[in-house]
């Protein structure tokens, strides 16, 4: 009986650990720190007071691309200036994969920071493997959308819920 006590204890513990390190509509997103290919890292609680727009991506993802492609036109520049962060985070892949994809959209004029998840550690606290995939976070750092696929008017709905929560 003593064994089925700890037993059981153990793996609560386990599952409400792994809970906590899960994105979660409405809830606080998980701490995290990843690497970003222009050098530095990012860290969640160093943005916290700023609206953030994480969005999970491959080189390989031809909607991740067209997407990302809108990026600097449709937010970047529009919010520059503001409390506002993007970064994209390239999941499963090599740096060297991501730099050369990198360095094809710049030669584009396409630029934006991009933050490296090579083993997928990042991505699988989204709990979906879906590309690509955004997550916004408002100032206090709470999950308040989560959007996955592409379509051409997304990235337009993503930026009037950033002014709304620039605005609160």
């Amino acid at each position: 009986m003593k064994r089925w006590t700890i037993c059981c204890c153990l793996l609560l513990a386990v599952a409400t650990a792994t809970a906590q390190m899960r994105f979660e509509m409405g809830e606080r997103a998980p701490r995290f720190t990843v690497e970003r290919l222009e050098g530095g890292t990012f860290r969640t609680n160093a943005v916290r007071g700023r609206v953030v727009l994480l969005s999970f991506w491959a080189t390989w993802c031809r909607p991740c691309l067209r997407e990302l492609e809108e990026v600097p036109a449709k937010l970047l520049q529009r919010f520059e200036g503001c409390d506002f962060t993007f970064l994209a985070i390239a999941v499963n892949e090599p740096r060297t994969t991501v730099s050369q994809m990198a360095e094809r959209l710049a030669g584009r004029g396409i630029r934006f920071p991009i933050g490296l998840d090579p083993y997928g550690k990042i991505g699988a606290m989204t709990g979906d493997d879906r590309l690509p995939q955004l997550w916004l976070l408002d100032r206090k750092g709470i999950v308040r959308l989560h959007e996955t696929g592409y379509t051409p008017e997304r990235l337009d709905e993503v930026a009037a819920r950033i002014k709304e929560l620039l605005a609160e």
